[in-house]
């Protein structure tokens, strides 16, 4: 199965049909149909049976499918480098990052990148850390942005900046904590509920250390996915849990209080990129107009 055929193969994949199929590679269907017949005939199997909605991939088609679908990625990121190479003022660039980055500063990077820059495009997905290795080395995306230096072996971490943790809680709690009278400035919050991040998220080590440090009882408590949906907990006066830098210069100052952590160690913000890929002309045009920016934040070292 040469390249050309896997490409009609997925398309009439996703179309469900020949003209369709055509219209998507800019061929006739009679040339969808002739590349099908010729592929099933070497294949010795049929690839697609017709049925009342369309063309239905036969089981054979399927094991096909899964496995070549990482290669028709591949080729389509090779594609789209190749057209950026030939088109160094235009192009597109392809972001990946975790949802606390995404959420408290892409926007602000977007938005200047694209007033000196209208004709590049910008691809941004949220991920988590543990997907992005995936995503690098298939070339989905072109670089991504996370805490810590990635573990994955096969993965370049760049250190853009780091900065302080802090400890977030709501205003009414904390007049509470305050009022207890403990020698710590925060000591009282040790009995009151934390809201904890799940899986093997770096924050949560820091939320699990200070919550030790504190006193607090272990039980299930609150578990959450991302810091923003921590946060707004945290609005709620349903207790307290610990955010980035990056995170705690857009809190509500008028109902939550952010405690700087000087006794945990600081967060450090990275790129990731692929050995094989390095960033490219545009990428490194982009992290460049990051510097700046994240400079200007306080709190960040």
């Amino acid at each position: 199965m040469n390249l050309r055929q896997l490409e009609v193969f997925q398309a009439v994949l996703q179309t469900g049909n020949m003209s369709a199929a055509g219209r998507l590679l800019c061929i006739t269907p009679s040339a969808v149909s002739k590349a099908i017949a010729h592929t099933e005939l070497q294949l010795g199997y049929r690839l697609f049976t017709r049925s009342p909605s369309g063309l239905s991939p036969t089981p054979e088609a399927q094991v096909l499918a899964a496995e070549s679908r990482q290669i028709h990625r591949q080729l389509e990121g090779l594609r789209l480098t190749a057209r950026n190479l030939a088109h160094r003022e235009g192009g597109q660039i392809r972001v990946a990052a975790i949802p606390s980055i995404t959420h408290e500063f892409l926007p602000e990077l977007l938005q200047l990148h694209a007033s000196r820059h209208p004709q590049v495009g910008i691809e941004v997905r949220t991920l988590n850390q543990d997907q992005m290795a995936q995503a690098l080395l298939t070339h989905s995306v072109d670089f991504c942005l996370g805490f810590y230096p990635h573990p994955h072996p096969q993965l370049s971490s760049e250190l853009l900046i780091s900065g302080r943790l802090f400890l977030v809680v709501s205003r009414e709690l904390w007049a509470r904590a305050v009022r207890g009278g403990h020698p710590q400035p925060y000591g009282r919050l040790g009995r009151m509920p934390v809201i904890r991040l799940v899986g093997d998220d770096p924050m949560r080590q820091s939320i699990d250390l200070l919550a030790e440090r504190l006193g607090v009882a272990p039980g299930p408590g609150l578990q959450v996915q991302t810091s923003r949906l921590a946060v707004e907990l945290v609005r709620r006066g349903m207790g307290w849990t610990v955010v980035d830098f990056l995170t705690a210069r857009r809190l509500d100052t008028a109902t939550m209080v952010a405690l700087e952590l000087h006794e945990l160690p600081s967060m450090a913000l990275y790129s990731y990129h692929s050995p094989s890929t390095p960033p490219g002309q545009q990428v490194r045009r982009l992290l460049d107009m990051m510097q700046p920016l994240l400079h200007q934040m306080p709190h960040s070292d």
